[in-house]
């Protein structure tokens, strides 16, 4: 049976430089641990190891635990590669704040007790200790998994998929050219064409690397998978103004939560834990122009003047992303607005978990979107939103979310005022309820079936 190669190049570098995934990553993940299921030992992982600076592969199997679980401490080790450390979080260095040696010394100690387990130190100083533990808890020795070149396991006729961020990684097309070379079938999964839809909220010279390297991949793709309906069209006709020729292959994402299994009460960092102690709207994702967030937020400032509705907060949740200085200093300039709009910087999946859980319904208003993720993990939860009636994004909604043009602040506040009434939110909830959502089990089903499929 054929080999299946997924390249994780782009997760290897991003726990060089985050402690979070990402949405793209996140999608990633779930594809690949659904086809080690069904694959068993004939799914494989590729990277380009930034150290050795060559193209590497492993047993997926080896370590689709950590890779499922976002295990930075587990996941870098088995690959061979350094992960960012986590920073201490101010609240654990307030009370030595103005004085370096002190603080210096305290961090000592405090490591050593938590090494320990020694919640007395912790608990004398206001600390959490159950932040802590989850920040810095047991650190188990991981082996290096077996590493070997691509070229040395590879065969003709294998598949090697790109399901994540690709482009403007130079040694990892040069390896995919020369898998195509060797008679490796090459696929990639399109996950959004925002560069050329919306060249205005797009980082340019990101834009310029991704046009590029789009053009270039026709020149070694055997096809393309595409993340929505959506996507897939806006792929096929850029491919034919640029007189270029691909098959496309429409693979859908999920509608499901961030797979947190919930057997105790997570540990929330003490502004997620603040930012839900009144009912709150959630809107995830990164901080970015594209995410229309700025009208999202007058909406938002509008409605709280009103005398005639409980408003709740609303809690954005998400990485700091390009072009957000104004948009941030005027919420930090206001308060939020006076205590009505939160930012939680980059929350971790236990935090997006419990967000999702508790709010009242979820948010995204978005000039445009290749899927929409968070649309989807807010209906896994039961829970209904806000949505733009633009690119992909009813595909993800249905008919169980209010719509709105996102142009329109007239448009999203009706739509907010819609899910704020009891009645139509519960109406929306009771159509979530009778619907089968789309699981990462029939993602990894539709990959591996496109993956297959003679092209």
């Amino acid at each position: 049976m054929a080999q299946v190669f997924f390249d994780v190049s782009d997760i290897v570098t991003y726990i060089r430089e985050h402690r979070q995934v990402s949405g793209i990553q996140r999608a990633a993940v779930r594809i690949i641990a659904q086809a080690v299921r069904v694959r068993g030992c004939d799914v494989h992982l590729g990277f380009h190891h930034p150290g050795r600076n060559t193209y590497l592969t492993c047993p997926a199997a080896d370590v689709i635990a950590a890779l499922e679980a976002f295990d930075i401490e587990a996941l870098a080790p088995a690959l061979g590669v350094r992960a960012l450390k986590a920073r201490i979080p101010a609240q654990f260095l307030e009370r030595y704040r103005g004085h370096p040696y002190k603080q210096a010394a305290h961090i000592v100690r405090m490591r050593l007790a938590g090494w320990r387990g020694r919640s007395r130190y912790f608990d004398k100083r206001g600390l959490d200790f159950g932040l802590w533990q989850k920040l810095y808890g047991s650190r188990k020795t991981v082996r290096q998994v077996a590493l070997r070149p691509f070229r040395e396991v590879a065969q003709p006729g294998d598949t090697i998929c790109g399901l994540g961020a690709i482009w403007g990684r130079g040694k990892v097309e040069s390896a995919f050219r020369s898998a195509s070379e060797a008679g490796v079938r090459v696929f990639l999964l399109v996950h959004d064409l925002i560069p050329m839809k919306l060249p205005e909220q797009a980082d340019p010279r990101a834009a310029r690397s991704y046009h590029r390297w789009l053009v270039a991949s026709a020149e070694y793709v055997t096809g393309y998978l595409a993340n929505s309906k959506t996507t897939a069209a806006d792929l096929r006709g850029f491919l034919a103004e640029q007189g270029l020729e691909g098959t496309v292959h429409v693979t859908p994402l999920a509608q499901a939560g961030v797979g947190i299994e919930v057997d105790a009460p997570p540990a929330l960092s003490p502004l997620v834990h603040e930012a839900t102690t009144v009912p709150y709207v959630l809107c995830v994702g990164t901080i970015e122009p594209r995410k229309n967030l700025w009208r999202l937020v007058q909406v938002w400032a509008r409605l709280s003047r009103r005398n005639d509705l409980e408003m709740p907060r609303l809690v954005l949740a998400g990485k700091r992303g390009w072009l957000t200085t104004g948009f941030l200093d005027m919420l930090e300039r206001t308060g939020g607005l006076g205590g009505w709009v939160i930012w939680l910087d980059a929350p971790d999946d236990g935090e997006l978990d419990h967000l999702y859980r508790h709010c009242l319904f979820t948010a995204t208003v978005s000039l445009y979107e290749g899927w929409g993720l968070p649309i989807g993990e807010g209906l896994s939860y039961g829970k209904t939103g806000v949505v733009s009636q633009t690119s992909s994004m009813p595909e993800v909604g249905g008919d169980m979310v209010a719509y709105c043009d996102p142009a329109s602040m007239q448009s999203v506040e009706a739509a907010v005022l819609r899910c704020l009434d009891g009645t139509e939110r519960q109406a929306l909830e009771a159509r979530i309820a009778g619907t089968t959502l789309r699981s990462w089990e029939d993602v990894g089903r539709d990959v591996m079936a496109a993956l297959e499929a003679v092209s």
